[in-house]
């Protein structure tokens, strides 16, 4: 007697499951920026400075809010508003690479099936593109000054690559930018005018960086392929 081959996933699951997806990011992303709760959290210097339990709230707060692609440089600006330099960084760093964690995984679950069975030759291109070197390829879309985190974190998640070095890759890709939130956000406390130039400085180098590792994979791919 032959061994039963597993039954493929349902259609309607296939589509179920991306559409809800969808559904809920979309709806989180726009009902957030609404929610006078969450902004409260974020601005009360006061509340999240109160010991551990406030820099638990800060990091509850600030993952959701990167989770759902919200801007993390406005987190990051309330990090360094509320603790400095370096433990706003360390407080920004945490919570912005847990929430794009949860976007991945969100993703996994329920993009991965429906992009494999509808994109098709496509879906194989950017999957080999991800996954050929998933920290460097991640890490290069981190440091690029354009592009969106949220997109990033879902296309993540829907390739086959392996969670940490998308852990590894957005730790490090997110520094840059998240130091220079962190630096204008502390500026504004203490006036200090080296900060915002520390700022736009990272933020150039971010850029350079970027595009350096960017223009670098592209003559890799094409000496590959010739």
């Amino acid at each position: 007697m032959e061994p039963a081959t597993p039954a493929p996933e349902q259609p309607v699951r296939v589509v179920f499951k991306p559409l809800l997806m969808l559904l809920i990011l979309v709806v989180g992303a726009i009902g957030l920026r609404h929610v006078p709760a969450l902004e409260q959290v974020l601005g009360s210097t006061e509340m999240l400075r109160a010991g551990v339990g406030g820099r638990l709230v800060f990091v509850a707060g600030a993952t959701v809010w990167c989770a759902f692609g919200l801007p993390r440089q406005v987190a990051g600006f309330a990090a360094g508003l509320t603790y400095g330099v370096a433990e706003g960084l360390a407080m920004i760093t945490i919570a912005s690479t847990l929430g794009c964690v949860a976007g991945f995984l969100w993703a996994r679950w329920g993009g991965r099936s429906w992009a494999q069975a509808r994109l098709g030759p496509r879906f194989e291109k950017l999957d080999a593109f991800l996954t050929h070197k998933p920290f460097l390829s991640i890490l290069t879309l981190r440091l690029l000054p354009v592009g969106s985190a949220l997109l990033l974190n879902l296309l993540g998640g829907v390739s086959g690559m392996a969670v940490w070095p998308f852990v590894a890759a957005t730790l490090l890709g997110a520094l840059p930018q998240n130091a220079v939130a962190v630096l204008l956000g502390a500026g504004v406390q203490v006036g200090a005018a080296w900060q915002y130039g520390a700022g736009a400085g990272l933020f150039a180098f971010s850029a350079v960086l970027g595009w350096w590792l960017w223009r670098h994979a592209r003559i890799a791919r094409a000496s590959a392929q010739g």
